[in-house]
Parts: structure tokens; C-alpha cells; sequence
């Protein structure tokens, strides 16, 4: 009687590959991930761009900003907005009033990238509210802008409170250079996480008060 013959053992499988990428769509997925990051990525990169836009430390909350109320109120009281440079002359006999303005038309930028962003957001709100109802009255449509007009209606009004804040900064280093240098430096030195932990217990606006107050009471001196 014959031996039977064992089958011949099976082939020694492929060495392991040294990259991660098993397949041929692992290798696309990766390729694809990588032209276009991720959302937590893509949203990261959006926050780095919105803190560029501002002047201030981007830690710095509503509450513990100085208050430029007297300064705005001088301004509006004596009809300075902010695309009066053309009523400035070198022959002008300079005047307090002749200040504000000068100072009003160098900050001019920050005020009217808030009120284009606020125009952005009042119209795409209008939109959205228009698609249930229909009696909504839909403001006019604002200027095309080639930052601004693509946001979402939420950024535009993060961008309209941010160079709303620009502005008073703005505002505050040419009347009070000095005393809002002093603030500055001292917003720079207070830790993101301690901001954060006052803001939770609504104690946020004692954060660097002496320096705070400083420059509103600058502001206020320099407008009587």
C-alpha cells in the first residue's frame, strides 16, 4: 500500500509592510486626509486667524476691557465719524476737537470693518429667518467683501465685536498711550487658565484693575 503524500505547506506569507497603509484606499484615505485636514484641524486654523484679527490679547475677556464711553460720546457729540479725515487741512488752526478727529480718522479702518460685519451678519440672519417666515423684511445686501461676505453669520458677529474692540483700543493708545502700554503688559502676563477661572466665578473685571482704571481715567481727563 501506497504512502499517501502530505500536501505541500502552505507559502510563507508576505514580509510585514513598514508602512501603516495596508491597502490601496488606506493609502487614498491618507492621501485625501491630507489635502484636506480634518475638522478639529481645519477648525483650530480658524481660531488662529479670528485671534490674528485682534489688537488685544485674545484671552481677554469682554468684562475686563476699559471703558471708552466719555471718548465715543465726544465723538459723537460733535459729529466726528470715522471718515472725517478730508475735513483736516494743514492750515487748520489746531483744536482739541481737530484732535479727536485726527485720532478718529487713524482708527477709521477698525470702526468700519466692525459695521461691515454687522451689516453681514443682520442680512444673512434675515435670510435664514425669511426661509420660515415669510413676512420677514430682509435688509439691503451688503458689499461684496472678500474676507468678510463668506463667513458664517456667528464669525461675522465675532469679527464686529472684535474690531468694535480694536477700535477702542485703537482709540485708547493714541490718547493714553502710555498707561494702555502699562495695561498691555499686564494683560500679557496673566495666564489664559487664570482668565478663564475668574470669568467663571463672574470675578473676571479685577483682573488688572490699578491698570484698567489708569487708562479710563486718562480717557476721561482727556476729554474735559
Amino acid at each position: 500500500m501506497s504512502t499517501l503524500r502530505q500536501p505541500p505547506p502552505p507559502p510563507p506569507p508576505p514580509p510585514p509592510s513598514e508602512s501603516k497603509d495596508e491597502t490601496f484606499l488606506d493609502n487614498w484615505m491618507q492621501q485625501k486626509d491630507k489635502q484636506q485636514p480634518n475638522a478639529e484641524e481645519r477648525t483650530r486654523k480658524r481660531q488662529q486667524w479670528f485671534h490674528k484679527q485682534c489688537l488685544f490679547p485674545a484671552h481677554i475677556t469682554e468684562s475686563a476691557m476699559f471703558d471708552t464711553s466719555p471718548l465715543l460720546s465726544l465723538l459723537h457729540d460733535h459729529g466726528i465719524g470715522s471718515d472725517d479725515s478730508s475735513l483736516m487741512h494743514p492750515s487748520d488752526k489746531q483744536t482739541a476737537v481737530d484732535e479727536m478727529r485726527k485720532i478718529a480718522s487713524l482708527c477709521s479702518n477698525y470702526k468700519a470693518a466692525a459695521i461691515q460685519n454687522k451689516q453681514e451678519f443682520e442680512y444673512k440672519r434675515a435670510l435664514i429667518a425669511k426661509e420660515k417666515r415669510s413676512e420677514i423684511n430682509v435688509p439691503s445686501k451688503p458689499p461684496e467683501h472678500h474676507e468678510f461676505t463668506p463667513l458664517k453669520p456667528a464669525e461675522n458677529l465675532l469679527l464686529n465685536k472684535i474690531h468694535g474692540t480694536n477700535y477702542n483700543v485703537c482709540l485708547a493708545r493714541a490718547v493714553c498711550p502710555q498707561r494702555t502700554s502699562n495695561l498691555f503688559s499686564c494683560w500679557k502676563r496673566t495666564e489664559p487658565r487664570v482668565v478663564k477661572a475668574l470669568a467663571e466665578q463672574g470675578l473676571d473685571q479685577l483682573m488688572c484693575i490699578e491698570e484698567r482704571e489708569a487708562v479710563e481715567r486718562c480717557i476721561g481727563q482727556s476729554v474735559q
